[in-house]
């Protein structure tokens, strides 16, 4: 679904659209005008929402920024753009993901890395350098300069979910040019222009602050820096992979083949018994937009855990996506749980869990002779041979009378 000012935009951003339909995506456009039929039932009638109306007071009828959160929470897609005349439900929308627009009418403003052609310091010709080196993203470098018009964004550094995928120089600052400077939002390499989030439940959404960065005319527009070199934009190829990604027609993990079982066994018992060795193994694909393939990575751990994490184990892999490790169970009984859980920027979260039971040993599974136990052996043998010779000198011998 996209949803656009006016059906005439279509042309403004045509080979963005042919792009995406390209790759077998099928879309709808609407405008802002448009009554919306998003779901049906209780069920979501698409899988992926581009919102192109930056400016808009209101979004369609049957589509709310709390409608555009629940489809995020069930796990589908969101491309949000803005521009410096942001409007409030894109500001809201943005703000529940910890992403903080600028104000209306702001723009990122750069007096050294500016577009010289068009020579407004509000249009940045932002190098490759600063997109992010996230493979998973950006799997082939983006070779040409990316040009951006539009308000700056705000994001939590720390975040695990949320991070930039194409951030300013050191002089650049946002801020409202026809006005006096007298408070920054953001400024530096702080100013985040395009974010991402990759949410727990493996929804993605991409937060834009320029809408023009998806257009036609920055396609085809030359990037000239201050120095007069001058090249094609790389927009066209900037966001055709970051939609990629968006879209989940990459990155995405899967755990299948999970299997466990005693040492030396081949099938998984009903309960185990505490102590026994266990080997424990598992596939792990990623999704390449064409087929499931084999993920390699040497930081996959696997906890096993009741509660709290009794074994932590890192697995190895046959350089074909099957991992594995052995390990012995900890003298504790109960429910336990074979659990991966691999989180990596980019990614989809990886969750599998398996479990089973563990449970003591057995009246007769117990050792009957241990060596710390000896002196009290002793002490028993000793305690019966005393009574033995006690009992036969009381028994047999008698007292002689003078």
């Amino acid at each position: 679904m996209v949803i656009l000012e006016s059906l005439a935009q279509k042309a403004t951003y045509s080979t963005f659209f042919k792009s995406i339909e390209a790759r077998s995506h099928k879309v709808n456009y609407q405008t802002e005008d448009d009554t919306i039929n998003f779901r049906t039932y209780g069920e979501w009638n698409y899988d992926n929402l581009i919102l192109l109306t930056p400016a808009a007071a209101e979004l369609p009828t049957g589509l709310t920024p709390k409608i555009v959160l629940e489809f995020i929470d069930d796990g589908n897609n969101v491309l949000i753009a803005g521009n410096s005349e942001i409007g409030k439900p894109v500001a809201d929308i943005a703000s529940e993901c910890n992403v903080e627009f600028d104000e209306e009418g702001t723009f990122v403003l750069d007096h050294y890395n500016y577009n010289a052609s068009a020579s407004e310091h509000n249009l940045l010709v932002v190098d490759p350098t600063n997109i992010p080196n996230a493979k998973i993203i950006f799997p082939k470098k983006v070779d040409a300069p990316v040009l951006f018009s539009g308000v700056g964004q705000d994001i939590e550094e720390d975040s695990s979910l949320l991070f930039c995928v194409l951030y300013g120089y050191e002089t650049s600052y946002s801020a409202n040019p026809e006005e006096k400077v007298e408070e920054i939002h953001v400024a530096g390499k702080k100013t985040c222009l395009v974010s991402a989030l990759q949410a727990r439940n493996n929804a993605r959404a991409v937060f834009s602050g320029s809408a023009a960065l998806f257009s036609d005319t920055y396609f085809n527009s030359p990037a000239v820096k201050r120095d007069g070199k001058s090249s094609k934009s790389g927009n066209e190829d900037f966001t055709r992979q970051l939609t990629e990604w968006l879209f989940q027609e990459r990155g995405i993990l899967r755990a299948v083949n999970v299997r466990h079982h005693r040492a030396g066994e081949k099938e998984a018992p009903f309960t185990y018994t505490i102590k026994e060795d266990v080997d424990y193994s598992v596939e792990l694909q990623e999704w390449n937009g064409k087929e499931w393939v084999a993920f390699l990575a040497d930081d996959v751990q696997l906890e096993f855990r009741m509660l709290d994490p009794y074994v932590r184990s890192t697995l190895k892999h046959d350089k074909n996506g099957k991992y594995t490790t052995s390990f012995k169970l900890p003298d504790v009984y109960g429910v336990f749980t074979f659990k991966i859980e691999y989180t990596r920027r980019g990614y989809g979260f990886l969750n599998s869990i398996t479990r089973t039971p563990v449970r003591p040993f057995r009246h007769n599974e117990y050792e009957r002779f241990i060596a710390s136990a000896y002196p009290y052996y002793a002490s028993a043998f000793s305690m019966m041979g005393g009574l033995f010779l006690f009992s036969w000198f009381f028994l047999y011998h008698r007292e002689t009378k003078v």
